[in-house]
């Protein structure tokens, strides 16, 4: 970061302009969603070390660079870091000399920009109870929908959406992989179901999301597929697990048992 510059790697540089940071007018989306800025500072704090709190200047670019990973339109500057707010990811960056500039946002942030994201750890009882009903509605195809914010934040795949993300949680194969009961469910495209998916915070280069099967089977039509978590790295689903939920150490807890923790290579760890 030099005077009026920010270099993200030798290919992004922009220029810059600092502005009074009001989290309203920063955050516009996250607060009329209902996020508090005492909420986001605490999901910043757990996942990235860092507040907002005492923050009183926020940085606009004044160019918009073709060579930067992601839409970077706004950064704070905290300590030796800079964050960047795109919707509701972030990314962070680590103030360095120019000769050892970080490289650009991996490619997992790019794949999930847009989406807004769940916070960990996962209470699954609350999120069946309280946000499923929202998700299903009366007809009981899923649907993505807001109202479940800001504690959850529930989307749908929708195989003409052309959406990366969405491709690769629609054309896995939940069965070929060891879920159980996941026949009548997987591909979730070929099989013309829903898969209804909640996308959490990134670890390090891996996107971790999990994914249901909430439609309403009639007549048992089929079986329906519990739910599991998936691991996505390099545009591609690296790993799967079931029978138990995250926390914000991205351990896998089973009735409050360690079973498996997510690496950096997007492998679950089993315990």
């Amino acid at each position: 970061m030099r005077s009026k510059e920010i270099a993200l790697s030798d290919a992004c540089v922009a220029q810059f302009s600092p502005d009074e940071y009001l989290f309203p007018e920063v955050f516009q989306p996250l607060s009329k969603q209902g996020v508090t800025e005492k909420q986001l500072d605490s999901f910043l704090a757990q996942n990235f070390g860092v507040g907002l709190a005492k923050t009183k200047t926020v940085y606009s670019l004044t160019s918009s660079p073709a060579n930067c990973a992601g839409p970077v339109m706004e950064f704070f500057q905290v300590g030796d870091r800079i964050l960047i707010p795109v919707g509701a990811t972030f990314h962070s960056y680590v103030k360095a000399d120019a000769p050892k500039l970080p490289a650009p946002a991996p490619a997992v942030a790019s794949i999930a920009a847009g989406y807004k994201v769940t916070p960990l750890p996962m209470d699954y009882e609350r999120y069946n109870n309280t946000c499923r009903p929202k998700i299903v509605g009366r007809k009981g195809k899923p649907q993505t929908t807001e109202l479940c914010a800001p504690d959850y934040f529930p989307y749908v795949a929708e195989a003409k959406r052309g959406d990366a993300l969405m491709d690769i949680i629609g054309n896995h194969d939940y069965e070929r992989a060891g879920q159980e009961y996941a026949g009548g469910f997987s591909p979730p495209f070929r099989q013309k179901a829903a898969a209804t998916f909640l996308v959490f915070p990134p670890f390090k280069q891996v996107t971790l999301v999990r994914v249901d099967d909430f439609e309403v089977v009639r007549n048992e039509e089929r079986d329906v597929m519990s739910g599991v978590y998936l691991s996505i790295a390099g545009g591609k689903v690296v790993d799967q697990i079931s029978g138990c939920h995250f926390n914000r150490d991205y351990v896998c807890l089973e009735e409050g048992r360690p079973v498996a923790r997510l690496t950096e290579t997007g492998k679950f760890q089993r315990q």
